[in-house]
């Protein structure tokens, strides 16, 4: 090499550098839209949300990129943009035929298997086989860390015969702002790449692939969309460019071209902004995409608490599920589940689903990050909720991301909680804006609550119960720190007073259960030895209030209101595991109560309001972290909550009796998550982490 160009070489190398990072910044983009055709016969039938039996989740771990992703049955289901509580798509699958005797749907015609692109990411690879053999579709996804793109890497293969006697089909189903109705979709050409549009209102999708399109539609459901074409006719026949209604889009893969090829979905304010970032996104290195999304997701997790090496798997992929369900625009919020329950028989109706934020959920996210050393993203959660009390007075029963309410009851442990969280976080400076307000609440209405945790019946809780003695106790505290001694006193007498009436209001002496000694669900009368009837919801029936028990009354003994020997506590456990504890091939769980209706009222149903509630491997954790209470080894609970989990690492809200499989309840559940990452820690530590230590010693140590 000569002297004259060693000397230019870092120039050079720094031109090249430039040109390599501008080469995906598409500077200026032309689009054409395809008007020729429109599709007749609309609007469509009306459609559904997708199961809720996730097999995985995902987002880029930052607040750059604002797009999450689900997969269920092998596919990506929900997607959500531009806040964690705005779904976009119900799904995207692949159809195969053969252009004559068969069509098979991935969804339902393969024999699927989930992989984690590592441990600690939130990255996947999906491999679906067809159940006689014929092909295979492998896919990763996961998001651009840099701009709001869905990616899909997938590799098509012929299992008999060759490639040339199979076509490939993509559906893309839009529910744009969480709205199945009335979204408008049409073709476009973008700087000579053809994309599939979908939009609402200020929402825009453009679907597209490095390989292009042999061939689109843009049908209406059940009526001329790609799925009902290919059921009738083997293949593609209708061609359309625009429909506005309840809309499936579809496009054929040039397998001549490539049977490996990426698939790119992409959002904007405009048709312009999505497709300028799709063709952005196309035009990145594929394996530096993924690379960097594994990259974020590695570095998070190494900065959390391993326990000394003992942090597995499932605790690392619950504190990424919990990460990711923070709104990266209202930042704090985080959602209950990106799930939406019963999601397949789930109209446009419901519109909220779980992804919504719930105080309490909330309260045991932010207790599991304490107990994973995230502390920042507690505090988060925190200053998110004194917004909710400065914007509504009080915590209402849950609520959009941005703090607007959605259900409109009063729970009186979803005002105590974030008092309780402001103690151990030691969040002082929150006393005016949270802690006082939410104090002065509970006194005011307390100590019968509006509804109790399961959000179904008023009256005096245990649990409830729990939960306002201690979160008095703690505002007493934190009112002591910033000097106003009058309400610290006012909120520890009311505390003190409380707990001394707990037995009173909610243990029965003459109930009809075992001994007919125990801490029932809930007192309708300020009287548990009443016989006072009480409805249980979803169909559940009327019963006399003495008859139905809870395991939450296990919050006494969590919360530090109450000694885990207490004799009281030990009758209830005898006759709660007589009654609704069931031991299933993945270990034990229990019901929420005895004739609880949320739930599938069979495996061939689905919930629709009225049904038979099932296990939930949330109340697993609970009594593992009961065990630990009373000096106990919570292992078994702890590898039944293990059990429960899928392939892809996600809990269920509940699971099957018989299988200990999850039902088509949320999935995963956040709350769930966040107790097993609460529950391993403290089984490590032998002590229940999240208990505050100043109830603790003045009811149980002192």
């Amino acid at each position: 090499m000569s002297r004259k160009l060693i000397k230019y070489l870092p120039l050079l190398m720094l031109a090249s550098s430039v040109l390599s990072g501008c080469f995906n910044n598409v500077s200026s983009i032309k689009i054409d839209r395809f008007n020729n055709i429109s599709a007749v016969n609309g609007p469509g039938e009306e459609d559904t949300w997708a199961s809720a039996q996730k097999q995985g989740v995902g987002t880029a771990n930052n607040y750059v990129s604002k797009v999450w992703f689900t997969l269920a049955n092998g596919a990506i289901s929900e997607v959500y943009y531009p806040t964690i509580d705005t779904a976009d798509v119900k799904e995207i699958k692949f159809i195969v035929t053969d252009g004559k005797s068969f069509v098979s749907d991935e969804t339902n015609d393969t024999i699927g298997k989930v992989e984690k692109f590592t441990d600690k990411s939130l990255g996947y690879k999906l491999v679906n086989t067809d159940k006689k053999g014929r092909y295979r579709i492998t896919k990763e996804i996961f998001t651009d860390v840099k701009r709001n793109s869905l990616i899909m890497k997938a590799k098509f293969e012929a299992l008999e015969g060759s490639i040339n006697d199979y076509k490939l089909y993509l559906a893309y189903d839009p529910h744009i702002k969480n709205q199945g109705s009335y979204n408008e979709g049409y073709v476009i050409k973008a700087n000579n790449n053809e994309m599939l549009m979908a939009k609402r209102d200020n929402i825009y999708t453009a679907l597209s692939s490095n390989i292009g399109w042999k061939g689109y539609s843009i049908g209406y459901y059940k009526v001329n969309d790609i799925m009902t074409n290919l059921d009738e006719n083997k293949q593609m026949t209708k061609h359309y460019d625009s429909a506005r209604g309840n809309i499936i889009e579809g496009a054929e893969i040039d397998l001549t071209k490539n049977s490996e090829f990426e698939i790119v979905l992409s959002f904007g304010g405009s048709d312009s902004e999505a497709a300028k970032t799709a063709l952005e996104t196309l035009g990145e290195d594929y394996n530096n995409l993924k690379n960097n999304y594994i990259d974020e997701w590695t570095k998070y997790c190494n900065t959390l608490n391993n326990f000394n090496g003992k942090a597995n798997s499932l605790y690392y992929n619950s504190m990424m599920i919990l990460k990711a369900s923070e709104d990266k625009t209202n930042k704090g919020a985080y959602i209950a589940s990106l799930s939406i329950p019963w999601g397949d028989g789930q109209s446009d109706d419901n519109t909220g689903g779980y992804h919504l934020v719930w105080s309490r959920d909330l309260y045991h996210v932010a207790n599991a990050f304490i107990a994973a050393g995230d502390v920042d993203s507690a505090n988060r959660s925190l200053d998110y909720l004194a917004k909710v009390v400065k914007d509504n007075g009080v915590i209402p029963q849950n609520t959009w991301i941005s703090g607007k309410p959605y259900w409109t009851g009063i729970q009186l442990d979803e005002q105590a909680d974030p008092i309780i969280l402001s103690y151990r976080l030691k969040r002082y400076d929150l006393y005016d804006s949270l802690v006082k307000p939410l104090a002065d609440f509970i006194i005011k209405m307390g100590p019968k609550t509006g509804q109790e945790r399961w959000e179904e019946i008023g009256g005096y809780s245990p649990a409830t119960m729990a939960a306002e003695v201690a979160g008095l106790t703690c505002a007493a505290y934190i009112a002591e720190q910033n000097k106003d001694y009058e309400s610290a006193q006012k909120y520890q007498e009311k505390a003190d007073n409380w707990q001394k009436l707990i037995d009173n209001l909610t243990y029965t002496e003459n109930g009809p259960l075992e001994n007919g000694q125990y801490y029932i669900r809930i007192a309708g009368l300020p009287d548990p030895n009443a016989d006072f009837t009480i409805s249980i919801a979803n169909g559940g029936g009327m019963y006399d209030q003495k008859e139905i028990v809870d395991p939450s009354f296990l919050e006494l003994v969590r919360l530090g209101v109450k000694s885990a020997e207490d004799p009281k506590i030990l009758n209830t456990l005898r006759v709660v595991d007589s009654t609704i504890k069931v031991d299933t091939p993945k270990g034990p769980s229990w019901y929420r109560y005895n004739h609880d209706g949320y739930g599938e009222p069979s495996k061939e149903e689905l919930y629709h309001g009225v049904g038979k509630g099932r296990l939930w491997p949330l109340l697993t954790g609970e009594r593992g972290m009961y065990e630990i209470a009373a000096g106990k080894d919570a292992t078994p609970y702890l590898k039944a909550m293990e059990n429960f989990a899928n392939e892809g690492g996600i809990i269920s809200e509940q699971v099957w009796e018989d299988t200990g499989l999850p039902t088509d309840s949320a999935s995963p559940l956040n709350w769930a998550h966040a107790e097993y990452v609460v529950l391993f820690a403290s089984n490590i530590e032998h002590k229940v982490l999240d208990m505050p230590d100043i109830v603790y010693k003045r009811y149980v140590s002192k």
